[in-house]
C-alpha cells in the first residue's frame, strides 16, 4: 500500500537536497582556493601599505619641526639687544610687519611687550587682544628660560600657542602661532587623509578637517572623541576607529619635542587600497562562483528534479482518486521505466473501476425499478377493504371513483415504460393517492395543491411528491389535529424549478432525519404505496438530474416540516 504525503518540509525533496549539496560543493571548492591565494598575497601587500602610512606621518612630523624651528629663528633674531639698539622703532615695526606677512597663515600675530604693555604689533591692532595676565605670565615665564613655550590657549576663537624671549628686563617679544596652519592643505595634499592634532593630556589642537558639510562635522565630533580616548588609554602607532560613518586606519607619533601627539586618519578602503582591490576581485571570483554554482547545480537538479515531480505529482493525484493521472517522459532512463509501469497500472485499474461503476449503476437501477414496481400487500388489501365496505353501504359512486383511482395509481406505479413523468402527471396521480388515503385513514389530513399551470411540463422522476406526501400522512396519523399538506411550486430564475411539500404534523428529528438520508430504509409491512423513502428519492433525483438538484429539508420541531425539490425547468418550464 502507497502512503502520499501531500505536504513536506522544503528539504524533505530529494531534487533540493540534490542542490543543497552541489552549491555548497562548489562553493565551497572556490571559497578555498580564494581565501588561500588572499592569504598569500594580503599580508606583503599589507606591510608595504603600512610603511607608506607610517611615512604620512613622519612627514607631518617633520613640518612642524621645520615650521617651529623657523619661527623660533625669526623670534631669536627679532630679541637680539643690538638689532633693537641700532633700528629706530619704525624699522623694527616695518621688520615686524615684514615677517609677519611672509609667515601670515602660521603666526597670529607678533607683539613687543615695553613695561608690562604692548609697545608694537603686527598686526597692529592686534595689541588691544593681548589682555593684562597675559603680559605678565609671558614677562614672568620668560625671565626664568631663555625661549618659553606656552600651552595652546584660545585667541578670538583660535587655538594658538605663544612662543616668548627677553630681550632685556623690560622688553620681551613673543609670537602667537595659529595651531591651524599646523595641519594645513600644505602638510598633506591628499584629501582623503586627515591630520589631528592632540596634546599627550588628550587636549584637542587642531585638524585639517573640512567642516562646512554636517555630515563631515557630525563625523569629526565622533572621531575627536575617539582620538582622545586614544591619547588617554595610551597611543600605539596603528590603530582602527569607528564611527557612525565608516571604518579608519589611524596611524600616530609623539615624537617631538612638545609631546604632541600627531594622528593620520584615513578611511580603510583608502588606507590599504591594494588590499581593497584584492578584496573587490575575491568578491568578483566569488560572485562568479556562486553564479556557476546555481548553473551547475539547477541543471544537475533539474535533471534529476523533472522526472520526479512529474512521478510525484501524477502519484498524488491518484491517491486523490483521479484514474486519468498518466506520466509523460521523453527520456530513456530508468524514470522511464517506472513511468511506463505506473501508466499499465492505471490503465488496469481505471478498467476495473469502469466495469465496478458500470456493474453498480446496472444495480441500482434494477433496485429502484423492483422498489417503484413493488406494492405493499396491506395498502392493496386495505384499499379494497374500503371499496367493500362502501359496496355494502350502498355508496355505489364512491365506490366507482375509489376503484378508478386505485386502478390509476396501480397502473402508475407499475408501468415499465419509463421513471421520469411531467410534473403535471405527478399531481394528478398525487390527487388520486389522496382520495385513497382519505378512504383508508378518514379526515386526519387535508391535501392542498396550489403548483401554476407554467411548470406543469417539468420532468421529475415518478412517485416523488407521492412518497413525500405519503411521509407526511403517516408522520402525523398520531396528532390530535388534522395535519394540513400544502403542495406549492414556482419558477426560480436560471432555469430552477422549485417544488415545495410541508405539512403541520409533529415534524421530526434532526438526528432521525439523518439517519434517514444516510442509510438504505427498511420497507414498512404495514403502510404506504411502495417501499421507496427519502433516500431513494434523493438518489433519483441526483442520478438523474445531478448536483444541486434534489432535496433540502427544513425542520422546526412541532411545528411540522418543510421539503425543497429543485428540479431543472422542462420545456414548458423556460
Amino acid at each position: 500500500m502507497i502512503h502520499l504525503r501531500t505536504r513536506g518540509r522544503f528539504t524533505s525533496s530529494v531534487s533540493t537536497k540534490l542542490f543543497i549539496l552541489t552549491f555548497l560543493s562548489v562553493i565551497v571548492l572556490f571559497l578555498v582556493i580564494a581565501l588561500f591565494g588572499y592569504q598569500r598575497l594580503s599580508e606583503p601587500i599589507r606591510q608595504n601599505n603600512n610603511k607608506v602610512l607610517q611615512g604620512s606621518v613622519v612627514q607631518v612630523e617633520d613640518y612642524i619641526k621645520t615650521l617651529m624651528n623657523s619661527l623660533q629663528s625669526q623670534l631669536i633674531f627679532l630679541s637680539t639687544p643690538v638689532l633693537y639698539n641700532t633700528m629706530n622703532e619704525d624699522d623694527y615695526s616695518q621688520l615686524i610687519d615684514n615677517i609677519m606677512i611672509y609667515h601670515q597663515e602660521q603666526i597670529h600675530g607678533i607683539y613687543l611687550i615695553e613695561n608690562d604693555k604692548v609697545h608694537i604689533s603686527s598686526p597692529y591692532g592686534y595689541q588691544f587682544f593681548v589682555p593684562p595676565e597675559r603680559i605678565k605670565e609671558i614677562k614672568a615665564q620668560t625671565g626664568k628660560m631663555g625661549l618659553w613655550w606656552s600651552p595652546p590657549h584660545p585667541v578670538n576663537e583660535r587655538s594658538v600657542i605663544t612662543v616668548a624671549k627677553q630681550i632685556d628686563k623690560n622688553r620681551v617679544i613673543a609670537l602667537d602661532i595659529n595651531l591651524s596652519a599646523l595641519t594645513g592643505p600644505r602638510i598633506i595634499q591628499d584629501e582623503q587623509r586627515r591630520i589631528y592634532l592632540y596634546t599627550h593630556t588628550g587636549e584637542y589642537l587642531s585638524t585639517n578637517t573640512y567642516l562646512e558639510y554636517p555630515k563631515t562635522y557630525q563625523d569629526h565630533l565622533e572621531m575627536k572623541e575617539a582620538l582622545r580616548s586614544l591619547t588617554q588609554t595610551g597611543v600605539s602607532s596603528y590603530n582602527t576607529v569607528h564611527t557612525s560613518f565608516g571604518n579608519y586606519t589611524v596611524l600616530s607619533s609623539n615624537q617631538n619635542r612638545w609631546d604632541w601627539v600627531i594622528f593620520s586618519v584615513i578611511e580603510e578602503s583608502q588606507a590599504f587600497p591594494l588590499l581593497d582591490s584584492l578584496k573587490h576581485q575575491l568578491e568578483f571570483v566569488l560572485l562568479i562562483a556562486i553564479l556557476l554554482a546555481v548553473i551547475v547545480s539547477v541543471w544537475i537538479t533539474n535533471y534529476i528534479r523533472k522526472p520526479v515531480t512529474a512521478i510525484t505529482r501524477q502519484f498524488k493525484a491518484a491517491a486523490l482518486g483521479n484514474l486519468e493521472a498518466r506520466i509523460k517522459l521523453k527520456r530513456n532512463d530508468e524514470f522511464t521505466h517506472i513511468g511506463d509501469g505506473f501508466n499499465r497500472m492505471m490503465d488496469n485499474i481505471q478498467s476495473l473501476f469502469d466495469d465496478l461503476r458500470e456493474a453498480e449503476e446496472k444495480k441500482r437501477h434494477h433496485e429502484l425499478k423492483v422498489l417503484q414496481s413493488q406494492i405493499h400487500p396491506h395498502f392493496l388489501n386495505n384499499t379494497l377493504n374500503a371499496i367493500y365496505c362502501l359496496g355494502e353501504t350502498g355508496q355505489t359512486q364512491e365506490m366507482a371513483e375509489m376503484i378508478r383511482s386505485l386502478m390509476g395509481l396501480l397502473q402508475y406505479s407499475t408501468d415499465k415504460v419509463g421513471d421520469i413523468v411531467t410534473v403535471g402527471d405527478e399531481l394528478q396521480q398525487l390527487e388520486r393517492y389522496g382520495q385513497v388515503m382519505n378512504l383508508r385513514y378518514g379526515p386526519v389530513f387535508e391535501m392542498d395543491i396550489a403548483v401554476p399551470e407554467i411548470i406543469w411540463g417539468t420532468p421529475i422522476p415518478k412517485l416523488t411528491l407521492i412518497t413525500l406526501v405519503e411521509n407526511s400522512i403517516f408522520y402525523g396519523l398520531n396528532q390530535d389535529e388534522v395535519n394540513h399538506i400544502i403542495v406549492t411550486g414556482k419558477h426560480e430564475s436560471a432555469g430552477l424549478v422549485i417544488l415545495e411539500v410541508s405539512d403541520t404534523g409533529p415534524g421530526i428529528e434532526l438526528e432521525r432525519l439523518e439517519s434517514l438520508m444516510e442509510k438504505p430504509e427498511t420497507s414498512n409491512p404495514s403502510k404506504g404505496l411502495n417501499n421507496l423513502g427519502l433516500r431513494n428519492v434523493q438518489e433519483r433525483l441526483r442520478m438523474t438530474f445531478g448536483y444541486p438538484y434534489g432535496l433540502n429539508f427544513q425542520v422546526e420541531p412541532d411545528e411540522g416540516l418543510l421539503v425543497t425539490i429543485q428540479l431543472p425547468a422542462g420545456e414548458n418550464g423556460e
